[in-house]
């Protein structure tokens, strides 16, 4: 699975049950398919996959993966702040605070 890899901030740990949780308060029905939650048809998103990356003694990892629907672009920024809003429930970083990480990230490779 492609998608992007997003790590929690420090107090924050990424558990399996608090992801379903916030799954189904954000994004409502998903069904889960060898680990990876799947939800379809959300707002502009053709096709959501989520899936908790575990690490023996450190902390999961999140992996998120999009598929944009471009008959429905009129929800596509609506759509992009229910995940970003998901993403900082889960993970404790703010959009801002993860683009950071991530232009840090590109300038190290």
């Amino acid at each position: 699975m492609d998608g992007r890899i997003f790590e929690a901030k420090r107090g924050h740990y990424i558990k399996r049950e608090k992801v379903e949780d916030k799954i189904n308060s954000f994004f409502g029905d998903y069904r889960k398919e060898d680990g990876v939650y799947l939800i379809d048809d959300f707002m502009a998103f053709k096709l959501m996959e989520i899936e908790v990356l575990e690490n023996k003694n450190k902390k999961n990892r999140l992996r998120v993966n999009t598929e944009s629907d471009m008959d429905k672009a009129d929800q596509a920024l609506e759509s992009k702040r229910k995940l970003d809003n998901f993403l900082e429930e889960v993970t404790g970083y703010t959009p801002k605070e993860r683009m950071k990480k991530a232009k840090k990230k590109a300038k190290e490779s």
